[in-house]
C-alpha cells in the first residue's frame, strides 16, 4: 500500500493558504495540514482553506488547534468554535494538552510535571473536545511533544490509553500522532514504542530529528515506516518540518525516497 503525504501549510512558500496548497500539490502531495488559533477569523479561514484546496486538489487532512493551553479553566469556548469548522472542512483535529517554551528550559530529568488541578483541567477539557468531536464526526488526535514544549505528553504509551478511554467514554475517532522528529528526543525506541501503540497511531508528522526533510539527519524512516506498515498505517503522513532548497523539488524527491523505503 502507497503512503499519502500531506505538508504544513506553514512550511510551503507562498503568502497565501491557495499559494501555498498549489505548491503543497505540485510538490506530489495529495493533502494539507494547517495550524489555526483562538485569534482566527474562523469565517473568512474556512472560505480561504476550503477554497484553496479545493482548487489545487487537495484533501483537507488535519487542522492544528494551536496553542492550547487546556490546563487552564475556560478554554473550551474557542475550541467548540473551531471544531465546528473543522467539521465544514472535513478534516481531522489535533490537539495537545499545552504548547509554550518551558521555562526554565528542561535540560536533565526528572522533568517538570502538572499540576493536580491542571491534570483535572485537561481530562475535563477533552472529554469536552472529545464529545464535540463524536458528535460533529470529526477524528481526534492527540500528539505527544517534547518536554521543551509542554509538561503533559511526551511518549507514545502516555497518550494511547487516554485515546482509548475518551473513544470509550464519547465513542469518537481518537487516536495518536507519532511525530518521529520528536519520538527521537522522547522515546527510548521509537520503532518500538509505534509498534507497542500499533493501531493507535492515527496520524504521523515527518520530520528528520534536525526538524529537516526525511533523510537530511540521522532518524531510521525505513525502520520507522516499515513498523507502521506491519500495522496496515492507512492514515496521512504529513512532512512538518523546514525546507532549506526548492520546496516542490525537494519534497518531491522526499516522497520518492520514502515510497521506496514502504515497499522494501
Amino acid at each position: 500500500m502507497s503512503l499519502r503525504f500531506a505538508c504544513l501549510t506553514t512550511v510551503a512558500p507562498g503568502r497565501s493558504l491557495a499559494e501555498q496548497c498549489d505548491a503543497i500539490a505540485a510538490s506530489g502531495c495529495t493533502g494539507a495540514e494547517t495550524i489555526i488559533f483562538n485569534d482566527t477569523p474562523l469565517d473568512a479561514w474556512v472560505k480561504e482553506f476550503a477554497g484553496a484546496t479545493s482548487t489545487a486538489g487537495l484533501a483537507p487532512a488535519v487542522v492544528i488547534l494551536g496553542g492550547l493551553a487546556l490546563y487552564r479553566p475556560g478554554q473550551t469556548t474557542w475550541i467548540r468554535e473551531a471544531l465546528a469548522v473543522v467539521a465544514e472542512v472535513g478534516a481531522a483535529a489535533l490537539v495537545t494538552p499545552e504548547y509554550r517554551m518551558q521555562e526554565p528550559l528542561p535540560l536533565f530529568p526528572p522533568f517538570a510535571t502538572p499540576a493536580p488541578d491542571e491534570a483535572e483541567h485537561v481530562a475535563t477539557a477533552l472529554l469536552d473536545i472529545a464529545e464535540q468531536c463524536a458528535r460533529l464526526g470529526v477524528a481526534l488526535h492527540l500528539e505527544p511533544i517534547t518536554q521543551f514544549e509542554g509538561r503533559f505528553w511526551r511518549t507514545l504509551d502516555q497518550v494511547t490509553p487516554i485515546a482509548a478511554q475518551l473513544h470509550a467514554a464519547t465513542g469518537a475517532t481518537v487516536g495518536v500522532v507519532a511525530d518521529f522528529h520528536n519520538m527521537n528526543i522522547t522515546e527510548a525506541n521509537p520503532v518500538l514504542a509505534m509498534q507497542k501503540a500499533g493501531a493507535a497511531v492515527t496520524h504521523v508528522h515527518l520530520a528528520d530529528n534536525n526538524r529537516r526533510l526525511p533523510g537530511a539527519g540521522h532518524i531510521d524512516f525505513a525502520a520507522g515506516l516499515h513498523a507502521l506498515a506491519t500495522q496496515d498505517y492507512d492514515g496521512w503522513c504529513s512532512f512538518e518540518c523546514a525546507v532549506d532548497e526548492d520546496f516542490v523539488g525537494a519534497v518531491s524527491a522526499a516522497i520518492a525516497r520514502l515510497q521506496a523505503m514502504r515497499h522494501r
